[in-house]
């Protein structure tokens, strides 16, 4: 079973391993290229877990997962999430955007929001399941200006009137 952590400055190497995983996995999926973050030096891996609440989940030592959190106008801003193939459809991204959406709470965001193609139906699934909703903005990705992005956003309310706290699955809390 994963385990996850909040990542510190120290875990770049992780961050950049499951990031070149992530790419190359899925390289139209996020709003980087694979080249891109190859050369990124130490300093600048760094400075982006200095920047951005990495949630990294790991299994013997190594990454396959991760979810990250940046202030953004409207809140919290849900970037970097992946999953290695072999724990998806389980829960691990489930907890792992949960790592993300209490530390939004914990630190007094009124909302998590996300970025996701037009294209990844499979993505806006997921956020839909997690009570995320369109916001009604969209914009070409900036990388991939072919590709246009929706935004979706989860308000941190007590309770969305669905009888149960937001990130609730099933009776589960998400943690």
């Amino acid at each position: 079973m994963p385990q996850i952590n909040r990542a510190t400055e120290d875990d770049w190497p992780l961050l950049r391993a499951v990031r070149v995983a992530a790419l190359s996995d899925l390289p139209r999926a996020f709003a980087s290229t694979l080249d891109r973050e190859r050369s990124m030096t130490e300093e600048r891996w760094r400075g982006w877990l200095g920047e951005v609440a990495f949630f990294l989940a790991t299994e013997d030592g190594e990454p396959v997962g991760v979810a990250g959190g940046t202030p953004d106008a409207a809140g919290l801003e849900l970037v970097s999430v992946w999953v290695d193939a072999r724990h998806r459809g389980g829960p691990l991204a489930v907890e792992l955007v949960g790592s993300v959406v209490e530390h939004a709470r914990a630190s007094g965001y009124a909302a998590v929001t996300a970025w996701v193609g037009e294209w990844n139906d499979r993505a806006a699934r997921f956020y839909a399941r997690l009570g995320f909703s369109p916001t009604g903005r969209a914009e070409p990705n900036r990388v991939y200006p072919d590709q246009v992005e929706v935004e979706l956003a989860l308000p941190l309310t007590d309770d969305l009137g669905h009888g149960r706290p937001v990130g609730d699955q099933d009776g589960d809390r998400v943690r």
